[in-house]
C-alpha cells in the first residue's frame, strides 16, 4: 500500500478523478505492473498503518482539518469537495469578505466517508503506528500519532470498530516529528526529529 497527494491548485480535482493516481491510496501487487486505486479523495496522506485487517491513514488538511481515516476499499474521502479544514487564504478571502466556506463541512451527507477524527486547528499530522501492549502495562490498545507543527506525539485509543477516538493524550516533544518506528527487540519508540536532524528515543523506566 502506498499513498499519493493531490496535485495542488493546478488541477485540484485530480483526487476525484479515477483516471489519475493523485490523491489516492494505491495497492501495488509486485507481480502485476498495474497499480490499483484502493481509495480516493485524499489531500496529502502522511502516515499509513496496515495490520489486523485494518488500514489507517493520517492526512494533512488545508488550513486546519488534519485527519485520521479508516481506509475502506473503494471509499471516497471527499477532498477537495469536503473537508473540516479550509483553504490557506481563509482569513483574507472568507473572513474579511464574509464569504461562504469553500469546502462542504459534512462528509456523510455528501456521500463521502467521514474521518475518524479531524484536528481543527491542524497539528501538521505525520505518522501513525500501533504500540504493542508489551511496551507498558499502562498503554494497552494504543496507537501513536506524530506531528510536525504541534511538535508533539499523540497517544490515541480507538473504539473496537475504529470508528471514533475514545481519548488522546498530547505528549509535547519540542521538535517537528517526521517519522516513528517501534522496535520490539529493544522495546523502544524511535522518533525522526526534523529540526535537529536527530533521533529521539522513548523507553519505559525500569
Amino acid at each position: 500500500m502506498v499513498t499519493t497527494g493531490s496535485y495542488g491548485e493546478e488541477n485540484p480535482f485530480l483526487p476525484q478523478d479515477d483516471k489519475s493516481y493523485y490523491g489516492k491510496i494505491i495497492f501495488l501487487n509486485l507481480q502485476n505492473p498495474i497499480p490499483k486505486i484502493f481509495s480516493k479523495g485524499h489531500r496529502n496522506p502522511q502516515g499509513l498503518f496496515v495490520g489486523r485487517d485494518l488500514i489507517l491513514s493520517t492526512e494533512h488538511g488545508d488550513y486546519g482539518g488534519d485527519e485520521i481515516n479508516k481506509i475502506i476499499y473503494n471509499n471516497n474521502y471527499g477532498y477537495p469537495i469536503s473537508s473540516y479544514g479550509e483553504n490557506y487564504d481563509f482569513k483574507d478571502k472568507i473572513l474579511k469578505k464574509q464569504e461562504t466556506f469553500k469546502f462542504l463541512k459534512n462528509h456523510e451527507t455528501n456521500n463521502f466517508k467521514e474521518p475518524i477524527f479531524s484536528f481543527v486547528p491542524s497539528i501538521g499530522i505525520s505518522e501513525i503506528i500501533e504500540i504493542p501492549d508489551t511496551f507498558s502495562m499502562y498503554w494497552k490498545n494504543n496507537f501513536m500519532v506524530s506531528s510536525l507543527n504541534a511538535r508533539s506525539l499523540y497517544r490515541v485509543q480507538f473504539d473496537s470498530n475504529f470508528e471514533k477516538i475514545l481519548y488522546y493524550e498530547k505528549i509535547f516533544v519540542g521538535e517537528r516529528i517526521r517519522d516513528l518506528i517501534f522496535d520490539e527487540v529493544s522495546n523502544k519508540l524511535y522518533l525522526a526529529l526534523e529540526d535537529s536532524g536527530s533521533l529521539g528515543i522513548i523507553s519505559i523506566k525500569n
